[in-house]
């Protein structure tokens, strides 16, 4: 249980009050290396009263036991900082190193709602077209990939698709037609338009189990991204596949197979061109004693997977460069997420690891 205390901090420019905060961590004992864990879990436990004051986008659960990321997630991620703290429990359970600490956390005057990867506001136009000829901007695909786009720090716009009339909609994704489009997103001040259709295709119906029929559809999206200008900025094209009971159930099992497995691909390439010349490169460094030229292939295909990495050029033998619009901390976060890699150290533009 978490216990918030006021206390008074007399600093030059005044006062500043801070909380004291109950919080606990634990990591697993590997190898019987105690004093490595109770490491990290003390670095957890410091992260989880920061973060019950200053809520971080990665959360210490999607953070496995290296204490390098845990450390360079508290500094890159949590806008306060513990002034002090005293250890009231610490203990060994199922293999599990646990502390509890009482620690006094003090907000800092950070704001950092600026930065956003672009000074942009992108309006975000797919609708999902039915083959009665009803288009639905609300599907799972569009908000997937909204929440795509607020992740790398894109300001998107809250359009109110009630406002697009069904003529200018298909005027602008048949024919090229924008100026319906632009006149309306203008008073939203964006700067760029993702404008797509997403047609969902009637497939007809395959016998399922017993006597029930199973409603196939296909969903083919097919996206513009472009500026107030008029100007096409980048295109491309995507397909997938769903089924349900019904054509509806069906189409809604396309738009969320398609969220899952498509709009990260089409965020992906269209920060290609949002991230313009404020793309990030990271150099990543593959050590270790054993490590082969296969090892280093396999690790280039490997970061050729993660979500949001733009591009991936070799170095040398050891050393790639990789172009992430994001905090190195979060290309770390994926490296590490199946324990096939461990980031032996970290910094904004460079990460070492080891197989």
């Amino acid at each position: 249980m978490k216990i918030a205390i006021f206390i008074l901090f007399l600093l030059y420019n005044g006062i500043v009050f801070a909380n004291s905060v109950v919080a606990e961590g634990e990591a697993v004992i590997k190898n019987n290396d105690n004093e490595s864990a109770r490491s990290i879990a003390l670095l957890r436990a410091k992260w989880s009263a920061v973060e019950s004051v200053s809520p971080a986008k990665v959360k210490v659960e999607s953070i496995i036991n290296n204490s390098k990321i845990i450390d360079e997630a508290i500094k890159t991620e949590l806008t306060a900082t513990i002034s002090s703290f005293t250890i009231i429990e610490e203990k060994i359970v199922d293999n599990k190193y646990i502390i509890k600490i009482n620690a006094n956390v003090i907000e800092n005057n950070v704001d950092n709602n600026g930065s956003s990867l672009l000074d942009t506001t992108l309006c975000v136009i797919i609708g999902g077209i039915m083959p009665n000829g009803s288009i639905n901007y609300n599907n799972n695909f569009t908000l997937e990939a909204i929440n795509l786009f607020s992740e790398q720090g894109i300001k998107i716009a809250e359009v109110d698709y009630n406002s697009i009339s069904k003529s200018n909609y298909l005027n602008a994704v048949k024919y090229s037609k924008y100026d319906g489009i632009i006149n309306i997103t203008n008073k939203y001040k964006c700067k760029n338009i993702l404008l797509g259709s997403l047609s969902i295709i009637d497939k007809g119906s395959n016998t399922g189990y017993g006597s029930f029929n199973i409603r196939i559809a296909g969903g083919d999206l097919s996206w513009k991204l472009i500026d107030n200008n008029k100007k096409i900025l980048k295109t491309g094209f995507f397909s997938g596949r769903g089924q349900g009971a019904s054509l509806d159930d069906a189409a809604l099992s396309v738009y969320n197979s398609m969220a899952k497995n498509t709009a990260v691909k089409v965020v992906s390439q269209a920060l290609e061109v949002l991230a313009g010349v404020d793309k990030k490169s990271i150099r990543i460094v593959l050590t270790g004693a054993n490590t082969s030229l296969d090892d280093f292939h396999e690790l280039r295909d490997d970061l050729k997977k993660i979500p949001f990495v733009l591009g991936v050029e070799e170095l040398n033998q050891t050393s790639l460069s990789v172009n992430y619009p994001d905090k190195a901390l979060y290309l770390g976060i994926f490296l590490e997420k199946d324990n096939k890699y461990k980031v032996t150290k970290i910094s904004d533009n460079e990460i070492i690891i080891r197989k």
